[in-house]
């Protein structure tokens, strides 16, 4: 395999026509444009990898501000139970920083005369020291320790015609009893509260139109739940600690029949779509890079034709024919991998530029200024092998087309 290596780059140096002194021949050009067409690929590949992955991010930042590390949520139904030994249990697993309880379910909140189905969600002392809410409060105050103050999405705020400091009477919390009332009870169906939030959030609209929190206590009261009854225990966990070890120790240790959810998990639908599309686009990608190094095929052909008399040549000194085949799967492979290294470095430079730049922006009225995004290094090792495969795929066909040579070579050749 060394002598095909050592032809195979000698091949794929630029060489001198005969007669021609100083200039680079025919091959050598369809030679060149094998190699931008396959760095092109390569560097379009991981530029658009690299963008989903900013996309990714950013995602997943506007989502990191509401969802815990961890949130345990029952199998069925909208609650379930944790008594105190479990509860005790849960904040001394190991990884575990800060646990949090809450209560939510669907209700209605008027204001004058607006009203708005929402979202209220009770949650205990800890909460703020769980997610950082109190980082995205927009209008008003609020303390992370004391959540009897109360929140409101700015969405829901806005639809209300609710401000902290100018609605002083607050909100009417309505929600039905549980059971099915009989004819005589229709007209006391309803549970309702009042609620004085006094401080607006802000996320995004998926939680900003929705969501309206309070304690944990006025959740249990106003839901007609037992002390013990949660529809979620929100959890932050110690810096390094392994998700998938704590998920598990969680899971242990309730009665109740329970899932515990990451970030991802969490937001499962969001994800699941992103990756789709992703994958969607990489497989187009993917294809267009085939192309691009299906003009492999050509410049082995055209290299074949013209090292036809060097190859006769190296076959009458015993070389094989699966020998030749080598040397021009060799080069495909060495073109293959010219290409693709200058299109890694071109794309991975201009990533990093864009993500220190800033020089594509996405103007006024978006989350972010400039378009994220971020070089993965498993990203950088997926082109590599897409390129490998598909151009050691071509270059062996490509090597396939390798003459015969027999008895009456010389007389074809001549």
């Amino acid at each position: 395999m060394k002598a095909e290596y050592r032809i195979a780059r000698r091949y794929l140096r630029p060489g001198k026509r005969p007669g021609i002194r100083g200039k680079i021949g025919a091959i050598q050009w369809i030679q060149g444009v094998s190699i931008a067409g396959v760095g092109v690929g390569a560097a379009a590949l991981i530029l658009v990898l690299s963008a989903f992955n900013g996309l990714e991010d950013l995602v997943r930042s506007f989502y990191d501000r509401f969802d815990p590390d961890l949130k345990v949520v029952p199998v069925l139904g909208k609650t379930f139970e944790v008594s105190e030994i479990e509860w005790t249990a849960i904040q001394r697993v190991p990884g575990v920083d800060r646990a949090s309880k809450a209560l939510e379910d669907k209700i209605l909140l008027k204001h004058g005369d607006y009203e708005r189905i929402g979202v209220f969600k009770g949650v205990d002392s800890s909460y703020g020291a769980v997610n950082a809410l109190s980082d995205c409060i927009v209008a008003g105050s609020y303390t992370p320790n004391q959540p009897e103050a109360g929140l409101l999405g700015i969405g829901l705020a806005y639809r209300l015609g609710y401000h902290p400091q100018e609605s002083e009477a607050g909100l009417l919390l309505f929600v039905p009893k549980r059971g099915m009332p009989g004819p005589a009870e229709w007209m006391d169906s309803y549970r309702s509260l009042r609620f004085a939030p006094q401080a607006i959030f802000s996320v995004q609209p998926e939680f900003d139109d929705v969501f309206a929190m309070g304690s944990l206590d006025m959740a249990h009261s106003l839901f007609d739940r037992k002390p013990a009854e949660v529809s979620a225990v929100e959890i932050r966990l110690e810096p390094g600690a392994a998700p998938e070890r704590v998920k598990s120790d969680i899971a242990s240790l309730l009665k109740a029949d329970i899932r515990v959810l990451d970030r991802d998990e969490q937001q499962s639908t969001v994800f699941k779509v992103l990756k789709s599309e992703g994958l969607l686009t990489y497989l187009i990608l993917a294809l267009t890079l085939g192309i691009a190094c299906f003009t492999l095929f050509g410049t082995l052909s055209m290299a074949m034709l013209e090292k036809k008399s060097e190859l006769f040549s190296l076959w009458t000194l015993g070389m094989e024919r699966s020998a030749l085949q080598r040397i021009f799967w060799v080069r495909g492979l060495q073109i293959t991998a010219w290409g693709g290294g200058l299109g890694l470095l071109i794309g991975s430079l201009l990533v990093f530029a864009q993500d220190r730049f800033h020089w594509v922006r996405l103007g006024s009225g978006y989350a972010v200024d400039a378009y994220p995004v971020r070089l993965s290094a498993d990203d950088v090792f997926l082109v590599l092998g897409t390129l490998l495969l598909l151009g050691g795929l071509v270059s062996w066909l490509g090597s396939r087309g390798v003459p015969r040579f027999g008895q009456t070579a010389m007389r074809r050749l001549d």
